[in-house]
């Protein structure tokens, strides 16, 4: 024991003169690695070390307020940065826009506008760079910047250009089309490699793409991008030969199978061109978009019923199908309208097709047709120019009694509505107008001291000067006054379409084939419309321009009810906004785009379709037994891929079955939001009390992220599904948000208004009631942002705000004075 006591004693000593000899040394500042250590000398200093760490190295709280308020100007921003990087670790960031709202930011940023409110989570209580704190109730305001889920994604950007794949394409195909040489199709490539795509797919391989893929196109150069742009307002989409005075002809550029149709035939008989489409189908948007413009708010006792929009006329189908097929990306109705104003006029006009090439003359031209096809081909022309009048760009001189010949006698009323037109009571008359005019345009010219009238545009653009056509018959009438200033009328934007007579030896022959013999045009096979066709086409146009036809009851569709499976199913299909298919929550990626289109057609039609209709919708252009092959390798392909992702079997589901050779989705295993949607709207309908209607309404709102299948390039989807889809779910956001604001509650309101602006930004019932109800909650400022924004729009589309909607912005006024 006193041995084992004086070994105790003796360790203890030498520890204590070890560490006592390491305070020395650390003190002393000694680091002299050659000394030899004892084990008690080694312990001792890896005790002093760790105690002297310890002490003079503070917790990441103390370091963090001692270099803040220690810390140079310099020293802070690299705090401040190193902060930043470490917050972008955990989510990324956003700077919001002028009129951004978090509903559109969440759709675009994160593919869905429900999760808005994990956006709202985030920022809870943030305060802002300009001193303003981010609320769940509050306005979001430019230049705040907001974190966003980590998952969040930037959109493409707004000019890039888009195509979108179509059946049989190749990244050469793309490639030698958009950018003239299809070994850039690698460019391609790389550019969309690993992109995710609307059906769950991704581009891994170049030879293996998709129809309705949506590739994005390298960057052209400047001076590329503005000819296209110059060719979108001109509808041009394809090279063709001018046909001047002296006959210059210019090659087309792409090669044969690039180039889209140059011709459309009607169902009647007639043939227009590509730019003619162009025009009647800007006249259809502008109607539709001033409908949207001027929906209202929806009563609360009011059934909203899914309306079936009225099909216009099969020629006016064609040519506005055929525009959307041959334009790539389709744009949407406001944009279309939005951007074809313009006061420049056009210097060509198309005439036909020679060699497989649209064939035009210039404006300014005298162009004489005769023989038994020149009425119908006049008649084209004519209705082409009308479609391209609009903003003193075309004027065109007509007299009644050649009006009667070409479009017969009731047509004054039409005519009342048809922009630029100057309808003269003879023939004489109208020569008159042109000579008048003539004159007018001559000293112009000598007041601006220039020789033609491009020349004067240039010098004094804001002077709007359209070019002037002279149409009507020569026949029986003498053509030497008006040969007498017509010869130099081309300068002074001033030409002819007549028929009968050569004036000048200006003319050619027109067969019962509609082939020009004879001149410039020789050769050519003409664009023509029958006297039907054209009024029919012109109705459309006056339509744009105020003229009304008697209203009809519009039919509401059949829409069946059916059971939809649980909320709680595992398999989800989601076709209100971007289609995709979840299981168990997550996005499952569907095999072909064909699949994936075939789900959302059996969503869309409830009861199902047999094959041979679905076969029509998804391949209208092949024919069997190509396309029941391909319908059964779709529907195969598309089972097994929810087999295998589930992990069931035949036995327990087929997911879309088959009965009596109709197809349709199980019910039982698959949940639908269109279906919910559906639902909720019946029983919103049987509802008599406001607050089961508004539970109703709440739970229709709750599904509605978007478009029916949203960005989806489904041709039979538009007309008969989703336009009709669309106004009846903003009228049914729009009832509900009157229906909240009448009991009181402004900012559930508020919530559901901006909804509907979502689906249908130029909605105005719905803009004014958004500022509405900011101004009752007291957000000003906001309510200025809002009524800016709804003035753009309304100025785009050159139109006023209606009475209601002036009276609450002459409130938002008052208020500002105050």
């Amino acid at each position: 024991m006193n041995a084992l006591l004086a070994t105790a004693w003796l360790c203890w000593l030498m520890f204590t003169w070890s560490v006592l000899a390491e305070v020395v040394r650390r003190l002393r500042n000694v680091h002299d690695r050659a000394v030899l250590r004892t084990p008690f000398q080694r312990l001792a200093a890896h005790l002093i070390t760790t105690i002297a760490i310890s002490s003079v190295a503070p917790a990441p709280q103390a370091v963090a307020a001692t270099v803040t308020v220690a810390a140079t100007p310099m020293d802070a921003s690299e705090v401040a940065q190193e902060v930043a990087i470490s917050e972008a670790a955990r989510h990324t960031t956003y700077r919001v826009k002028p009129h951004d709202t978090l509903w559109e930011i969440a759709k675009t940023h994160l593919g869905d506008p429900m999760r808005y409110r994990e956006i709202v989570k985030l920022n809870e209580g943030r305060q802002m760079a300009d001193g303003a704190t981010f609320t769940s109730d509050g306005w979001i305001r430019p230049g705040w910047v907001i974190r966003m889920p980590s998952d969040a994604k930037e959109p493409e950007p707004q000019h890039a250009q888009v195509h979108v794949v179509r059946e049989g394409e190749s990244l050469w195909d793309i490639a030698e089309r958009h950018l003239g040489d299809g070994k850039r199709y690698r460019e391609i490539f790389k550019l969309n490699k690993g992109r995710a795509q609307h059906d769950g797919g991704q581009l891994t391989h170049p030879g293996e793409i998709e129809a309705g893929w949506r590739l994005r196109l390298p960057e052209q150069a400047p001076a590329d991008r503005a000819a296209e742009q110059a060719v979108a307002r001109e509808p041009a989409p394809v090279p063709r030969e001018t046909v001047t005075p002296r006959a210059i002809e210019t090659p087309a550029a792409l090669p044969a199978h690039a180039a889209p149709r140059v011709g459309i035939a009607l169902p009647e008989g007639g043939v227009v061109g590509l730019s003619f489409a162009a025009g009647i189908a800007v006249a259809l948007a502008a109607v539709r978009v001033r409908q949207r413009v001027r929906r209202p708010i929806p009563g609360a006792s009011e059934a909203v019923q899914i309306v079936a929009l009225p099909k216009p006329e099969p020629a006016v189908q064609a040519v506005d199908e055929e525009f959307r097929q041959s334009t790539d990306p389709v744009p949407d109705d406001y944009d279309l309208v939005k951007d074809s104003f313009t006061t420049k006029p056009p210097a060509t006009l198309d005439v036909g097709i020679r060699a497989d090439r649209v064939v035009a003359v210039n404006l300014c031209l005298n162009l004489c047709l005769n023989g038994g096809g020149a009425e119908d081909v006049v008649r084209a022309l004519f209705t082409a120019l009308v479609a391209q009048a609009e903003a003193h760009r075309v004027e065109l001189v007509l007299s009644r009694d050649d009006a009667a010949e070409l479009f017969g006698d009731d047509w004054d009323a039409l005519a009342m509505h048809l922009p630029g037109l100057t309808l003269t009571p003879t023939f004489d008359d109208a020569v008159t107008h042109v000579a008048s005019e003539h004159i007018h345009r001559t000293e112009l010219l000598q007041d601006a001291e220039v020789g033609d009238l491009a020349a004067f545009r240039a010098s004094r653009p804001d002077e709007l000067v359209p070019e002037l056509v002279l149409v009507g018959r020569l026949t029986g009438r003498d053509p030497s006054y008006l040969e007498s200033f017509m010869e130099y009328a081309p300068r002074l934007g001033i030409g002819a379409i007549l028929l009968g007579t050569r004036l000048a030896e200006a003319g050619c022959e027109v067969g019962t084939d509609f082939r020009a013999v004879g001149g410039d045009l020789n050769g050519t096979d003409l664009f023509h419309l029958s006297q039907q066709e054209a009024i029919v086409f012109q109705r459309r146009i006056a339509m744009q321009h105020g003229y009304e036809e008697p209203a009809e009851d519009e039919p509401a569709a059949e829409i069946p009810v059916v059971e939809n499976a649980p909320a709680t199913t595992r398999v989800r299909l989601l076709v209100l906004g971007e289609v995709r298919v979840e299981i168990d929550g997550e996005p499952v990626d569907i095999p072909t785009a064909k699949g994936m289109e075939m789900l959302v057609l059996l969503a869309v039609h409830p009861n199902g379709r047999t094959r041979e209709e679905i076969c029509a919708e998804l391949w209208p252009d092949v024919g069997e037994p190509q396309a029941g092959y391909r319908f059964h390798a779709a529907l195969s392909d598309l089972r097994k891929r929810l087999w295998a992702a589930t992990g069931t079997t035949r036995k327990e589901t087929n997911f879309i079955e088959a009965e009596s050779g109709t197809y349709r989705i199980d019910r039982q295993h698959v949940w639908i939001d269109l279906w919910e949607f559906h639902r909720a709207l019946a029983e919103a309908r049987k509802a008599t009390d406001p607050e089961a209607k508004a539970a109703a309404l709440d739970r229709a709102a709750e599904v509605c992220r978007g478009h029916l299948a949203d960005g989806a390039p489904y041709l039979w989807i538009d007309l008969d599904h989703r336009d009709p889809l669309t106004l009846t779910s903003v009228r049914t956001l729009l009832q509900l948000g009157g229906i909240h604001e009448k009991a009181g509650r402004p900012k559930r309101a508020l919530e559901v208004m901006e909804q509907a602006l979502t689906l249908d930004p130029i909605n105005e019932a719905a803009a004014a009631a958004v500022i509405r109800l900011l101004i009752g909650l007291g957000r000003r400022d906001e309510a200025r942002l809002r009524a800016q924004h709804l003035n753009a729009h309304l100025a785009s589309l050159d139109l006023e705000p209606a009475p209601a909607t002036k009276a609450t912005l002459r409130q938002l006024q008052v208020l500002g004075r105050v």
